[in-house]
């Protein structure tokens, strides 16, 4: 009866199947580093247990110790493929310089018993008494006397199991129990085999090794322990993997929602300017493709500080808000509407035809559609809030703006909005731009246009109605070098939003001063008195009437012969602080008129209680004066003036017959060009030194007749 023979042929192919399947998968595996030394150790194995098997079988002695031979040397090879496969099963720092150690000291008794005469480990090999089994199974028994490094090699080998024993109980301490268990269990195997072969050694009792069958255990519990991490590792790969997809999902939703943001706006989650640029380009290669119009929206909020002021930026953020539901309401879903930042808002209205005043009309009435939309009261926080929209418009495509243009121009238009009175809608036109252009040109200047004397006094005689001088009004003039001719209505108002309008009134104050002066003194004919015009910003100024003083003091002129004209607006900033001012001047002689009467929004009250002077009537009533019958308009404003003690005066008198009408109805003086242009110094002085007709009177006979005239 045949059994351990052919135990040892199934222990061989056991070891040859798992060399095969461990060397396979491990080639291309990197992250199971331990798996190709593993197959490679068990294919030597299991021809070293084939060996082993000839060995119980052959019956020379000679082939016997051939076989014996070739053992020792796969021996040799074996061990440091299983340092190699201990060394990276767990994980072994360094591992090459043990490997290379390990070889070395192995592949020495490999050349040692390759090269020697055979005396080195085993030599006079003999056939001893057969082994026979227990159950009757005859091995052959081979005999062989010990050389002089046999127990140099074994030492080795032993070392070689207690630096296993090391490298497990090491795995053990840092909490790799799952790899020292196998590598333990495989020692345990070992000790227990190798000291039983001892002991029956010791008692010269023929026996077989059982070391071939631990080589048995060694490679099933080590193929388990291999299969049981690749498992976990490709759970830890699965689960990786997982991982990584819930990682990849999240990271898509973050930027997703960040590509929102980029393009979306966090308060009202419609799209931002960025967003809209990009959607207007698009816009603009479908019009230029179709031939279709469309029209760029810019609308802004009037007097929203107000609301975050006084009632909180919570209250404002919510109005903003229902602001853009409204919006989007109100618009068909192939428009969009977008925020660009603060109470401004755009739309983009597509498909308005191919003619471009059709367009216009119908981008201009959308465009007050929505104003009138957000002219229904919001309710927030038990506030009700009506807010006015001031709408600027322009269409495209334009063959010269592109989108940056298009900006431009419905931001142009949306100033020019505003400046009409706020609450309205207004349509880009090219003068828009040019405006514009001028601007940003006095924007510049400004600053040097005083240093290179480029600002310039002008005169216009102010005479009764009888045709005597009794004044003059200065007006000051811009002679820009590129420009040409640029009158104050272009330049004030940058003057007062830069500060420079301080500058600019010391200069003309004092240039005024010194005039006056110098006809005094060269007893040249000139004007009694001579008016010029105050920011209200000057007059708002403390020590405004320190300033004016100390000019007047400083020229040796009357004050009597200066007369400042103020506008109406100008007495209801700081009212307190302006009326002070003006008693301070009035006191010591200087004259106020009221300039430009009718186009402010003065109380009567407030200038009731003021030393005033004089009154003008705005040059607009005049140009629309009705003659026939009287105009009942002016003829209140000069009752209302004679009333109060005033002096009225009538700008912007053109013919005969307005003045004519104006002496019928009370007027004292005028100034237009029915007596003279504003005219430059030297052409004033002129005008002063050529005599002048006396203007009769109007009498009922004159006025009709010049009346049929008109």
């Amino acid at each position: 009866m045949h059994i351990f023979i052919p135990a040892i042929w199934i222990t061989a192919g056991v070891s040859l199947f798992s060399g095969v399947l461990f060397t396979l998968v491990g080639l291309p595996r990197q992250r199971e580093p331990a798996f190709l030394p593993f197959g490679l150790l068990c294919l030597l194995l299991s021809v070293y247990l084939i060996l082993t098997a000839e060995i119980y079988l052959l019956k020379s002695a000679f082939t016997l110790g051939q076989v014996e031979r070739y053992r020792i040397t796969l021996l040799c090879i074996i061990y440091p493929l299983a340092v190699w496969f201990f060394g990276e099963f767990t994980h072994l720092q360094k591992l090459k310089l043990w490997l290379i150690a390990f070889t070395l000291v192995f592949g020495t008794f490999l050349i040692l018993d390759t090269f020697s005469i055979g005396n080195l480990l085993y030599f006079d090999f003999t056939l001893g008494n057969p082994i026979v089994l227990p159950w009757g199974e005859t091995l052959t028994n081979l005999n062989a006397k010990s050389g002089s490094l046999i127990s140099v090699f074994y030492a080795i080998s032993y070392t070689f199991f207690l630096w296993a024993l090391w490298r497990s109980v090491v795995m053990w301490r840092v909490g790799f129990k799952r790899k020292a268990m196998p590598v333990a269990a495989f020692l345990v195997i070992q000790v227990v085999a190798v000291v039983r072969d001892q002991i029956l050694a010791a008692m010269h009792t023929p026996t077989v090794s059982l070391g071939q069958f631990v080589f048995l255990a060694m490679i099933v519990v080590m193929s388990f322990a291999l299969l049981r991490e690749m498992q976990q590792h490709n759970k830890e790969l699965t689960q990786s993997l997982s991982d990584l997809q819930t990682e990849t999902e999240r990271r898509r939703h973050v930027e997703n929602r960040l590509h929102h943001m980029a393009y979306h706006d966090y308060l009202t989650d419609l799209p931002n300017r960025r967003l809209l640029r990009e959607i207007l380009n698009g816009a603009l290669r479908h019009h230029h493709t179709t031939g279709q119009l469309g029209a760029i929206v810019f609308l802004d909020l009037d007097h929203f500080k107000t609301i975050n002021d006084s009632l909180g930026h919570q209250v404002g953020d919510l109005l903003l808000q229902q602001i853009a539901e409204r919006l989007r309401r109100a618009l068909p879903e192939s428009r969009c509407v977008s925020r660009l930042g603060g109470d401004e808002f755009a739309v983009v209205m597509g498909n308005l035809g191919s003619d471009r005043h059709q367009a216009e009309i119908s981008a201009l009435q959308a465009a007050e559609a929505l104003r009138d939309s957000l002219t229904q009261p919001f309710l927030i926080n038990h506030h009700e809030l009506i807010v006015g929209t001031s709408i600027g418009v322009t269409l495209f495509p334009n063959e010269t703006a592109d989108v940056t243009g298009l900006f431009r121009q419905a931001d142009l238009a949306l100033y020019s909005a505003k400046a009409a009175g706020r609450n309205t809608a207004a349509l880009y036109a090219a003068q828009m731009q040019e405006d514009a252009t001028l601007r940003l040109v006095v924007e510049k200047g400004l600053r040097t246009a005083l240093d290179k004397h480029e600002l310039q006094l002008y005169f216009q005689p102010q005479l009764n109605m009888s045709g005597d001088l009794i004044g003059a009004e200065a007006l000051l003039r811009w002679h820009h070098p590129e420009q040409g001719l640029i009158e104050p209505r272009h330049f004030i108002d940058v003057a007062e939003e830069t500060g420079l309008i301080h500058i600019i009134g010391d200069y003309v104050l004092t240039s005024v001063c010194a005039y006056i002066r110098k006809w005094s003194q060269a007893k040249l004919p000139s004007p009694p008195r001579l008016a010029i015009n105050v920011s209200p910003w000057q007059l708002a100024t403390t020590g405004f009437a320190a300033k004016v003083q100390h000019a007047i003091e400083q020229a040796g002129v009357d004050p009597a012969r200066l007369t400042l004209e103020i506008t109406e607006n100008a007495v209801l900033q700081d009212m307190e602080e302006v009326a002070h001012t003006i008693r301070q001047l009035s006191a010591i002689g200087v004259r106020f008129s009221i300039d430009d009467f009718g186009s402010g929004y003065s109380a009567l009250v407030s200038l009731k209680k003021l030393p005033l002077h004089e009154l003008k009537i705005d040059r607009i009533f005049i140009s629309e004066m009705r003659l026939e019958p009287p105009d009942q308009f002016i003829s209140t404003i000069i009752a209302m003036a004679h009333h109060m003690g005033l002096y009225v005066i009538a700008e912007g008198v053109e013919t005969e017959a307005q003045r004519l009408a104006l002496a019928a109805l009370g007027c004292h003086g005028f100034q237009g060009y029915l007596t003279s242009r504003p005219l430059p110094l030297r052409e004033f002085e002129r005008w002063l030194k050529t005599p002048r007709p006396l203007l009769e009177p109007a009498t009922q006979t004159q006025l009709r007749l010049e009346r049929g005239k008109s």
